[in-house]
């Protein structure tokens, strides 16, 4: 078996030959390895995917995001792991180890890991090179009932009945409107605050985010958030392609965007900044800065603009948003407790946790 390292100048070359793309399974995407060619925290010389080959087959992989964490008034170069997949006919002669333990070589022993499956968590406490972060701990707004899709997701057998789960939906959806209506109504959100839509971090943004993230364990500005919002790794498409066939990981989704929202007062002051990422029928809150004070304020912004997108699912992570959605009132079916783990090689072991905040998009989750 053969472990072979792609620096992001390798990447570049790959882009251009037909080769690369030609196995049978991919080890990235096109979409995916452009974005790692325009990561504002990467070098040339960054390793970013390592590949096991065997007999010229990919038989696993691993990506790795170049990224900084600040703490102790410093800067400090680590990767996030991502994209780490192994041949499932060959999953027992530790290919998925020797990826870990080159990857820690080639960043010297400088790894993050966000989330992961079970079987990667196994590997990492089996290693006993990691230590685990408290995890953030989210909600799960859940504002459609969506019974066709839950129902049969758990019933396979209860298609038969999917015209009048279909039914249910549209009677479901009607109170849900009625209640958005009269919540919104009750908030006078549209009187209170007014919002400006910005598809890339401006100038006035990027001072306004600087302000605040002196606490963010990886301080994303304007240089980065621009990054994540113009070169996904996720294409809205209707349906799969031929290459998100051939590799292990998400790559279409049927709908899938950012949006920067800019949150002012009455005042015309700004008050906060949002990025959202919509997938699917579920929006998410990948990066929120503002000041406590303004929690609630903002939190009524999240989830005024989950109601006017018509989405299915509002997630947060911030604790100061999840706090303050208690007190909103909004019109949901379930609320859901959830957690997000994140994991530092041991070089890290003595960094300050304490004031140091992560988001919800830190890590690779800002692309899913």
């Amino acid at each position: 078996m053969e472990i072979k390292t792609f620096t992001v100048a390798d990447l570049q070359l790959a882009l251009l030959s037909e080769d690369f793309w030609l196995t049978k399974t991919l080890p990235i995407t096109k979409q995916r390895a452009l974005s790692f060619c325009q990561n504002p925290r990467a070098e040339k010389n960054d390793p970013v995917l390592l590949v096991a080959y065997q007999d010229a087959r990919v038989v696993g992989y691993l990506g790795i995001l170049p990224d900084k964490i600040f703490f102790n008034n410093a800067d400090h170069k680590l990767g996030w792991l991502t994209g780490w997949w192994v041949d499932p006919s060959i999953a027992t002669n530790g290919t998925g180890v020797i990826l870990l333990y080159k990857a820690l070589n080639t960043y010297r022993e400088r790894i993050g890991v966000s989330g992961g499956s079970r079987e990667a968590r196994k590997v990492l406490d089996a290693s006993q090179k990691f230590i685990a972060l408290n995890p953030l701990k989210g909600i799960d707004i859940r504002f459609r009932f969506n019974a066709t899709k839950t129902m049969l997701r758990k019933f396979s057998w209860m298609k038969i009945f999917r015209v009048g789960f279909k039914v249910a939906d549209v009677l479901l959806d009607e109170i849900v409107n009625l209640r958005s209506f009269s919540w919104e109504r009750r908030n006078s959100i549209s009187q209170r605050l007014t919002f400006e839509y910005v598809s890339t971090v401006d100038e006035e943004t990027g001072r306004f985010i600087e302000q605040h993230y002196h606490h963010d364990l990886t301080r994303k500005g304007k240089a980065d958030l621009n990054w994540i919002m113009t070169c996904p790794w996720i294409v809205s498409a209707p349906q799969k392609d031929a290459a998100s066939k051939r590799y292990y990981f998400s790559s279409v989704s049927a709908r899938y965007y950012y949006l920067g929202v800019k949150v002012y007062a009455q005042n015309n002051e700004m008050v906060g900044f949002l990025l959202l990422t919509v997938r699917d029928d579920r929006m998410s809150v990948a990066y929120a800065h503002f000041e406590g004070r303004h929690a609630p304020t903002i939190a009524a912004a999240a989830v005024y603009h989950a109601l006017a997108m018509d989405v299915s699912t509002l997630v947060l992570y911030d604790e100061r948003l999840v706090k303050s959605v208690a007190g909103l009132h909004c019109p949901c079916w379930s609320t859901q407790s959830i957690s997000r783990g994140f994991f530092l090689s041991r070089a890290f072991a003595d960094i300050p946790m304490a004031d140091c905040r992560l988001h919800g998009g830190d890590g690779d989750f800002a692309f899913y």
